[in-house]
Protein backbone atom coordinates (compact mmCIF):
# COMPACT_ATOMS: atom_id res chain seq x y z
CA UNK A 1 0.00 0.00 0.00
CA UNK A 2 1.62 3.17 -0.81
CA UNK A 3 1.89 5.78 1.29
CA UNK A 4 -0.54 8.34 -0.41
CA UNK A 5 -3.48 5.72 -0.19
CA UNK A 6 -2.73 5.31 3.88
CA UNK A 7 -3.00 9.23 4.27
CA UNK A 8 -6.10 9.16 2.56
CA UNK A 9 -7.17 5.94 4.62
CA UNK A 10 -6.39 7.48 7.78
CA UNK A 11 -7.65 11.16 6.83
CA UNK A 12 -11.17 9.01 5.63
CA UNK A 13 -11.13 7.49 8.83
CA UNK A 14 -10.56 10.65 11.55
CA UNK A 15 -12.73 13.01 8.90
CA UNK A 16 -15.75 10.88 8.69
CA UNK A 17 -16.57 10.86 11.89
CA UNK A 18 -16.49 14.35 12.66
CA UNK A 19 -18.16 15.64 9.10
CA UNK A 20 -21.04 12.79 10.49
CA UNK A 21 -21.37 14.99 14.37
CA UNK A 22 -20.81 18.05 12.64
CA UNK A 23 -23.85 16.78 10.43
CA UNK A 24 -25.68 15.37 13.41
CA UNK A 25 -24.93 19.13 14.88
CA UNK A 26 -26.63 20.86 12.15
CA UNK A 27 -29.84 18.50 11.78
CA UNK A 28 -30.26 19.23 15.58
CA UNK A 29 -29.86 22.75 15.01
CA UNK A 30 -32.51 22.97 12.12
CA UNK A 31 -34.61 20.69 13.88
CA UNK A 32 -34.76 23.17 17.47
CA UNK A 33 -34.73 26.25 14.37
CA UNK A 34 -38.09 24.47 13.02
CA UNK A 35 -39.64 23.85 16.35
CA UNK A 36 -39.28 27.78 17.41
CA UNK A 37 -40.68 28.97 14.10
CA UNK A 38 -43.76 26.63 14.50
CA UNK A 39 -44.14 28.08 17.95
CA UNK A 40 -43.87 31.61 16.83
CA UNK A 41 -46.67 30.58 14.00
CA UNK A 42 -48.99 29.35 16.63
CA UNK A 43 -48.49 32.11 18.64
CA UNK A 44 -48.78 34.78 15.98
CA UNK A 45 -51.88 32.47 14.86
CA UNK A 46 -53.67 32.16 18.30
CA UNK A 47 -52.92 36.68 18.40
CA UNK A 48 -55.15 36.40 15.68
CA UNK A 49 -57.45 34.73 16.24
CA UNK A 50 -57.57 36.39 20.30
CA UNK A 51 -58.04 39.80 18.31
CA UNK A 52 -60.80 38.31 16.05
CA UNK A 53 -62.71 37.40 19.00
CA UNK A 54 -62.07 40.53 21.24
CA UNK A 55 -63.56 42.81 18.55
CA UNK A 56 -66.18 41.10 17.55
CA UNK A 57 -67.59 41.05 20.93
CA UNK A 58 -66.69 44.79 21.00
CA UNK A 59 -69.34 44.90 18.02
CA UNK A 60 -71.87 43.00 20.20
CA UNK A 61 -71.35 45.53 22.52
CA UNK A 62 -72.39 48.19 20.93
CA UNK A 63 -75.36 47.32 19.13
CA UNK A 64 -77.74 46.71 21.90
CA UNK A 65 -77.26 50.32 23.47
CA UNK A 66 -78.47 51.65 20.05
CA UNK A 67 -81.56 49.38 20.07
CA UNK A 68 -82.34 50.40 23.49
CA UNK A 69 -81.62 54.33 22.47
CA UNK A 70 -84.17 53.74 19.34
CA UNK A 71 -86.81 52.30 21.21
CA UNK A 72 -86.57 54.69 24.18
CA UNK A 73 -86.94 57.65 21.00
CA UNK A 74 -90.09 55.59 20.14
CA UNK A 75 -91.70 55.47 23.22
CA UNK A 76 -91.44 59.25 23.54
CA UNK A 77 -93.48 59.41 20.51
CA UNK A 78 -96.04 57.09 22.10
CA UNK A 79 -96.03 59.25 25.20
CA UNK A 80 -97.18 62.48 23.88
CA UNK A 81 -100.10 60.34 21.75
CA UNK A 82 -97.99 60.50 18.22
CA UNK A 83 -99.13 57.30 17.21
CA UNK A 84 -98.49 58.11 13.31
CA UNK A 85 -94.86 58.84 13.82
CA UNK A 86 -94.31 56.09 15.64
CA UNK A 87 -95.61 54.12 12.71
CA UNK A 88 -92.87 55.87 10.38
CA UNK A 89 -90.03 55.74 13.64
CA UNK A 90 -90.87 51.87 13.45
CA UNK A 91 -90.49 51.28 10.11
CA UNK A 92 -87.07 52.67 9.96
CA UNK A 93 -86.05 50.64 13.22
CA UNK A 94 -86.84 47.46 11.00
CA UNK A 95 -84.33 48.67 8.42
CA UNK A 96 -81.83 49.02 11.30
CA UNK A 97 -82.88 45.67 12.18
CA UNK A 98 -82.17 44.36 9.08
CA UNK A 99 -78.76 45.95 8.59
CA UNK A 100 -77.96 44.61 12.12
CA UNK A 101 -78.25 40.74 11.24
CA UNK A 102 -76.82 40.86 8.26
CA UNK A 103 -73.37 39.74 8.53
CA UNK A 104 -70.44 41.90 8.02
CA UNK A 105 -66.55 42.23 7.70
CA UNK A 106 -64.20 43.72 10.13
CA UNK A 107 -64.33 47.15 7.89
CA UNK A 108 -67.56 48.11 5.90
CA UNK A 109 -67.88 51.27 3.30
CA UNK A 110 -68.50 54.69 4.91
CA UNK A 111 -71.69 55.12 2.43
CA UNK A 112 -73.18 51.32 4.19
CA UNK A 113 -72.33 52.96 7.84
CA UNK A 114 -74.15 56.10 6.60
CA UNK A 115 -77.62 54.68 5.19
CA UNK A 116 -77.52 52.47 8.30
CA UNK A 117 -77.09 55.71 10.86
CA UNK A 118 -79.95 57.33 8.44
CA UNK A 119 -82.30 55.48 10.35
CA UNK A 120 -81.56 56.27 13.83
CA UNK A 121 -81.84 60.13 11.99
CA UNK A 122 -84.94 59.60 11.28
CA UNK A 123 -86.67 57.91 13.77
CA UNK A 124 -84.61 61.09 16.10
CA UNK A 125 -85.88 63.48 13.05
CA UNK A 126 -89.60 62.29 13.58
CA UNK A 127 -89.10 62.81 17.45
CA UNK A 128 -87.80 66.48 17.32
CA UNK A 129 -89.01 67.83 14.18
CA UNK A 130 -87.97 70.99 13.54
CA UNK A 131 -86.08 71.77 16.09
CA UNK A 132 -83.66 69.56 14.95
CA UNK A 133 -80.79 70.25 12.08
CA UNK A 134 -78.46 67.71 10.62
CA UNK A 135 -75.74 69.06 8.83
CA UNK A 136 -73.72 66.28 6.40
CA UNK A 137 -70.12 67.23 4.39
CA UNK A 138 -68.68 64.65 2.91
CA UNK A 139 -65.35 65.08 1.23
CA UNK A 140 -65.52 63.27 -2.29
CA UNK A 141 -61.88 62.12 -2.00
CA UNK A 142 -62.49 60.56 1.69
CA UNK A 143 -66.07 59.23 0.62
CA UNK A 144 -64.27 55.84 -0.78
CA UNK A 145 -63.16 54.47 2.51
CA UNK A 146 -64.01 52.15 4.75
CA UNK A 147 -64.45 51.89 8.19
CA UNK A 148 -65.45 49.31 11.53
CA UNK A 149 -68.79 48.95 11.57
CA UNK A 150 -71.04 51.38 13.58
CA UNK A 151 -68.41 53.89 14.23
CA UNK A 152 -70.25 56.50 12.78
CA UNK A 153 -73.59 55.36 14.25
CA UNK A 154 -72.15 55.43 17.84
CA UNK A 155 -70.42 59.31 17.32
CA UNK A 156 -73.95 59.77 16.55
CA UNK A 157 -76.25 58.08 18.83
CA UNK A 158 -73.63 60.05 21.80
CA UNK A 159 -74.55 63.01 20.17
CA UNK A 160 -77.84 62.82 21.10
CA UNK A 161 -77.94 61.22 24.31
CA UNK A 162 -75.01 63.15 25.87
CA UNK A 163 -75.86 66.51 24.33
CA UNK A 164 -78.73 66.80 22.17
CA UNK A 165 -81.62 65.04 24.13
CA UNK A 166 -81.07 67.84 26.95
CA UNK A 167 -80.55 70.66 25.01
CA UNK A 168 -83.89 73.37 24.71
CA UNK A 169 -85.05 74.37 21.86
CA UNK A 170 -82.95 74.26 18.33
CA UNK A 171 -80.97 71.31 18.27
CA UNK A 172 -78.61 70.93 15.49
CA UNK A 173 -76.13 68.08 14.58
CA UNK A 174 -73.47 68.12 11.86
CA UNK A 175 -71.16 65.13 10.67
CA UNK A 176 -67.88 65.63 8.11
CA UNK A 177 -65.42 63.32 6.63
CA UNK A 178 -62.44 64.42 5.06
CA UNK A 179 -59.26 63.12 3.70
CA UNK A 180 -56.25 64.36 5.04
CA UNK A 181 -53.21 62.80 3.59
CA UNK A 182 -53.35 58.70 3.86
CA UNK A 183 -55.94 59.70 6.70
CA UNK A 184 -59.46 60.25 7.24
CA UNK A 185 -60.94 62.28 9.89
CA UNK A 186 -64.87 62.30 11.16
CA UNK A 187 -66.29 64.71 12.91
CA UNK A 188 -69.46 64.70 14.66
CA UNK A 189 -70.42 68.08 16.95
CA UNK A 190 -73.58 69.14 18.47
CA UNK A 191 -74.87 72.03 20.20
CA UNK A 192 -75.77 69.96 22.82
CA UNK A 193 -74.58 70.70 26.50
CA UNK A 194 -72.55 67.38 26.02
CA UNK A 195 -70.88 65.23 29.30
CA UNK A 196 -69.97 66.98 32.36
CA UNK A 197 -66.35 66.64 32.19
CA UNK A 198 -64.66 65.71 28.24
CA UNK A 199 -63.51 62.06 28.38
CA UNK A 200 -65.54 61.56 31.71
CA UNK A 201 -67.00 57.98 32.24
CA UNK A 202 -70.57 59.46 30.89
CA UNK A 203 -69.20 59.47 27.38
CA UNK A 204 -68.64 55.83 28.30
CA UNK A 205 -68.30 52.44 26.55
CA UNK A 206 -69.27 53.85 23.13
CA UNK A 207 -65.88 56.20 22.32
CA UNK A 208 -63.23 53.55 24.09
CA UNK A 209 -65.14 50.64 22.18
CA UNK A 210 -64.42 52.95 18.98
CA UNK A 211 -60.95 53.48 20.08
CA UNK A 212 -60.18 49.44 20.74
CA UNK A 213 -61.65 48.85 17.53
CA UNK A 214 -59.45 51.30 15.50
CA UNK A 215 -56.41 49.90 17.30
CA UNK A 216 -56.96 46.07 16.79
CA UNK A 217 -57.39 46.74 13.09
CA UNK A 218 -54.97 48.98 12.23
CA UNK A 219 -51.32 49.11 13.02
CA UNK A 220 -50.74 52.67 11.88
CA UNK A 221 -52.04 55.72 13.84
CA UNK A 222 -55.50 55.91 15.08
CA UNK A 223 -57.44 58.03 17.40
CA UNK A 224 -60.85 59.04 18.78
CA UNK A 225 -60.94 62.44 21.23
CA UNK A 226 -64.19 64.07 22.68
CA UNK A 227 -63.61 67.77 23.39
CA UNK A 228 -65.61 71.27 23.20
CA UNK A 229 -65.35 74.16 20.96
CA UNK A 230 -67.15 77.30 21.71
CA UNK A 231 -71.03 75.69 21.95
CA UNK A 232 -70.75 72.77 20.58
CA UNK A 233 -69.17 69.28 21.53
CA UNK A 234 -67.10 67.76 18.90
CA UNK A 235 -65.79 64.06 18.75
CA UNK A 236 -62.96 63.41 16.06
CA UNK A 237 -61.91 60.11 14.95
CA UNK A 238 -58.68 59.30 12.66
CA UNK A 239 -57.94 56.20 11.06
CA UNK A 240 -55.92 55.70 7.74
CA UNK A 241 -57.63 55.97 4.46
CA UNK A 242 -58.78 52.59 3.39
CA UNK A 243 -60.69 52.01 -0.16
CA UNK A 244 -62.11 48.93 -1.22
CA UNK A 245 -59.23 47.30 -2.79
CA UNK A 246 -57.20 47.84 -0.01
CA UNK A 247 -59.40 46.16 2.62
Amino acid sequence: MSEAVFTLLILGGIGLPVAAYVTLLLLDFFEKELDYLQVQNKRIEMEKELHRVEYLQLNQQIQPHFMFNSLNAMLSLNRLGRTKDVSYALEEFSQFLRYKYVNKESLVAFEEELAYTSHYLSIQKIRFGKQLTIRLTIDEQARRTHLPPYVLQTLVENAFKHGLEKKRGEKALSIALERMGSWVELRVSDNGPGPAEPESSSDGVGLENIRKRLSLIYDLHTEVNLSRRMEDTVVVAVWPYTPEGER
